[in-house]
């Protein structure tokens, strides 16, 4: 009898852990459609709540934080999200760092460092320039040497360098090897799941092609 229980409760355990794992990943799957559409802060917003709250029920899984953090970091790329830039990047630096608890050693989530830093030079670009994207290109090193495949280490790097002044060896003819090399990533690049960071080709390889030319 004791066994049959024991069976009974393992079988019933199985269940519900499948059950709220295809629930999990809809719920991701959704917002994560949701956020390819997104243009304006409000739609932003509304996806990092949402993001928000899937990470609290989901309290040991990386990527939910860190699509917080990514909505945050989108949303101070938007006409709204500019009037207070530091404000939102410490929310998604915030975030960031819940996910890097829960997955240290993680090539996205330093990519995604990279990438606050690069968007902090946008307070200040004349006082932060040299700062800021000295640490980006520290995190960029740093996923690389994570996993050198990661497209986003290279479109992320392109930006960085294209937009410093070419008398500091930036520019767009230094910035061109990296989203040309870019270009190959993403081309081999297949994310481990459904809900894996999976964005950035389309503006690299619009780069790339103006390298072509």
């Amino acid at each position: 009898m004791k066994k049959i229980i024991i069976t009974s409760i393992i079988i019933l355990a199985t269940i519900t852990s499948f059950a709220g794992d295809k629930e999990y990943m809809q719920d991701m799957e959704k917002n994560l459609k949701e956020l390819k559409k997104a243009k304006t802060s409000d739609e932003f917003q509304v996806i990092a709540n949402n993001f928000e709250r899937i990470a609290e029920a989901e309290a040991d899984k990386w990527l939910p934080y860190y699509y917080v953090s990514y909505s945050y970091i989108n949303y101070i790329f938007t006409g709204e999200g500019n009037k207070d830039i530091d404000k939102f990047l410490d929310i998604a630096e915030g975030y960031l760092e819940k996910a890097r608890q829960l997955s240290p050693e993680n090539s996205e989530i330093e990519v995604l460092q990279g990438w606050i830093y690069q968007g902090r030079i946008q307070v200040d670009p004349m006082g932060r320039g040299q700062l800021y994207s000295q640490k980006a290109a520290g995190s960029f090193g740093k996923a690389k040497n994570l996993n050198p495949d990661n497209p986003r280490i290279y479109f992320l790097t392109g930006q960085n360098v294209l937009y410093t002044p070419e008398m500091f060896g930036g520019g767009q003819e230094a910035a061109c090897p990296y989203f040309l090399e870019g270009k190959e990533k993403y081309a081999a690049f297949k994310p481990e799941t459904p809900i894996s960071p999976d964005w950035g080709k389309e503006t690299n390889n619009m780069m790339a092609a103006k390298c072509d030319k």
